[in-house]
């Protein structure tokens, strides 16, 4: 095993137990909540504290800390259709997703890096919650596209399109509805700033980050 192999998986275990909360599990009685539809170099998950190395066509489970390495890209298409991307270094986790006649909801965590979320059919269900959560906020999303991610060292949602997306903590919220908007979040402290329309070089920059070579 290389030197970089051993730290990302030691990362991996260390992130693993920062993820406490108890995933619930998907409808119809299965863990597998998606499927790795796109990769670029090396990518991980954790389960049960063993890692897996993902591949394209990989299932993807709940619970799953997905790991991404240096220049590393993954998409995940959820069984609702929502797709997710991850940018490199990168860990991200599926903490619940449940889609049937009672309850439609879907809890996200990132815990580093960048993602890129379009939402899928859960979205179009009357009173059907999915959310992100951060360590600054969390991001409700109401049937869009939109980016999360550090930028000039700073934790910033832009919303990319569709109907919109609220980030919240416990000093406020704000609400992205306009395509091209952006709110920069400095800590779980501080409120949101006001929605700021992105010059359109850092809506590049911030896709750039989740786009594939």
């Amino acid at each position: 095993m290389t030197a970089l192999t051993r730290r990302s998986l030691f990362a991996l275990l260390v992130l693993a137990g920062l993820v406490f909360a108890t995933p619930q599990f998907a409808a119809e009685g299965t863990d597998v909540i998606g499927t790795v539809t796109k990769i670029q170099k090396t990518v991980y998950a954790m389960q049960d504290a063993l890692p897996r190395k993902l591949e394209e066509g990989s299932d993807v489970q709940l619970g799953d800390v997905i790991s991404t390495g240096k220049g590393a890209r993954i998409q995940i298409v959820l069984n609702d259709d929502t797709e997710v991307t991850l940018g490199e270094r990168t860990h991200f986790v599926m903490l619940e997703f449940i889609m049937d006649n009672s309850e439609n909801n879907a809890v996200m965590r990132l815990l580093e890096g960048a993602f890129k979320v379009t939402s899928g059919k859960l979205m179009q269900v009357a009173d059907a919650s999915m959310v992100v959560e951060t360590n600054t906020a969390t991001i409700g999303i109401r049937g869009t596209t939109f980016w999360g991610g550090s930028l000039d060292g700073k934790f910033e949602v832009a919303l990319l399109g569709g109907k919109g997306v609220y980030v919240e903590n416990k000093a406020g919220r704000v609400d992205l509805t306009t395509i091209g908007d952006g709110t920069r979040i400095d800590s779980a402290d501080d409120t949101p700033t006001e929605p700021i329309s992105w010059p359109q070089q850092k809506v590049n920059r911030a896709v750039a980050t989740v786009t594939f070579e």
